[in-house]
């Protein structure tokens, strides 16, 4: 399917879930929303679009694409074409947007809502240009562990409290006589984006066993992808979930299954995988009622020390607008509002800090755990890649570490040319 067919069917599935509050008429302005979400996050995020269009009249398509970096920047860079609004998940290309002066400033209606719902703090750290042009939306915890706490007790195994012991639990299970189980579930095929989930594993790797510190500065590029603590990470990424026998299927599964569909294993009658490291968006693409249900739960990847919480990557998908007409920032008001998410929040796999809601009758059960997460006492900081300049980490991060898992690559050949670019591009 080309990346045309791909944004079209998703437009269709889109106003399929939100045709029946038109009635059909089209006298009214048309919105169009242009995001990552496909499939059921994308039925979830129309279904909260109904009561805007009920309430105004205004039609609002949503349009997801597989390869959403990409023809974003396709589509702005055209003039023609642009979205009325984003939902991007990586700040480096809010700010590359920014800076290209391509978004339009929220407007007061937009900023007031902003600031009743998160504090100062809170805004600073979930935008961009302090909420004048970018606003969070919803948020992901990256470092979570799904597993069948079933198939845990009948194999008599722990959740480990320490990397060392996810270690050691790995080798077991590696090395247990019932072949049909690995350790992961791990796959990573999504378009032009294909190799995030890899990413998303060695930032985690490199927060814990580095710091917050190192990790910030390899962020910001201070540190490349060479430094001994980055390369380390790698290689550990390396042996303990791409090693032979370590994920379910191998390593054609890891290259060719979608992202979304890596999970499977984990809900068989008989289970292929004892874990799968996703982050909190997973839920969407697990069976119904599987998380509710407690046939799955999740645990945070643990840090270095038992008695320490461990720290959390956070993913962020960020608000923009490119129209500056009174439609799109009544739409733009409605989305940072409560009402902008609530039919997702209800159905699960939505959440964010909001300090203008009721967690108990806002969010679901599992959502309200990674609010808590959040709240406590814990490291926190931003994914690495989405926040690196789009060139680097959603362009040329991602193309490497594939090539390197696929073994087309060195792990130094990998590190050398993402430091090359680094060598060369403006950052932040």
């Amino acid at each position: 399917m080309t990346r045309a067919m791909r944004s079209v069917v998703l437009v269709l599935a889109a106003v399929a879930a939100t045709g029946c509050a038109r009635g059909g008429s089209d006298a009214g302005p048309q919105l169009e929303i242009f995001g990552p979400y496909r499939g059921v996050e994308a039925d979830n995020f129309a279904a909260s679009l109904l009561e805007f269009e009920l309430s105004t009249g205004i039609e609002v398509r949503y349009t997801g694409s597989a390869d959403f970096v990409s023809d974003l920047r396709q589509r702005v860079a055209s003039g023609t074409s642009a979205p009325d609004i984003a939902i991007v998940p990586q700040p480096g290309l809010v700010r590359e947007l920014i800076d290209g002066r391509l978004l339009v400033e929220f407007d007061e209606t937009t900023r007031t809502t902003l600031e009743e719902a998160f504090s100062d703090e809170m805004l600073d750290a979930l935008t961009v240009e302090g909420g004048s042009y970018s606003a969070p939306y919803r948020q992901s915890v990256k470092s979570l562990v799904w597993y069948r706490p079933s198939l845990f007790e009948r194999s008599g195994w722990e959740i480990p409290e320490t990397l060392d012991e996810l270690s050691e639990l790995v080798e077991r299970i590696t090395h247990d006589d019932d072949d049909a189980v690995a350790p992961w579930c791990f796959s990573m095929e999504s378009g032009t984006a294909t190799g995030w989930a890899a990413t998303d594993w060695v930032e985690d790797l490199v927060l814990r066993r580095a710091g917050p510190e190192i990790y910030d500065e390899w962020t910001t590029g201070i540190r490349g992808f060479g430094d001994l603590r980055v390369s380390d990470a790698l290689a550990e990424f390396d042996d303990l979930v791409i090693d032979t026998g370590r994920s379910a299927g191998g390593l054609l599964t890891i290259l060719e299954e979608p992202v979304s569909e890596g999970s499977g294993p984990l809900f068989g009658d008989e289970p292929g995988c004892a874990m799968y490291k996703q982050a909190s968006f997973a839920e969407s693409w697990f069976p119904d009622g599987s998380v509710a249900g407690g046939e799955v739960d999740f645990f945070v990847l643990p840090g270095l020390e038992a008695d320490a919480p461990a720290p959390l990557v956070l993913g962020e998908d960020l608000l923009v607008q490119f129209n500056d007409d009174a439609a799109t920032h009544r739409l733009m008001t409605y989305l940072v509002s409560p009402d902008g998410a609530r039919t997702w929040a209800d159905r699960g796999g939505f959440f964010n800090v909001r300090r203008d809601v009721d967690p108990e009758s806002y969010f679901t059960s599992t959502d309200r755990r990674l609010a808590a997460l959040i709240s406590e006492t814990r490291t926190l900081r931003p994914d690495a890649t989405d926040a690196m300049p789009p060139e680097i980490g959603a362009d040329l991060v991602w193309e490497e570490i594939t090539w390197w898992i696929a073994g087309s690559t060195t792990l130094e050949e990998f590190t050398d040319t993402i430091d090359a670019a680094y060598a060369n591009a403006e950052m932040p």
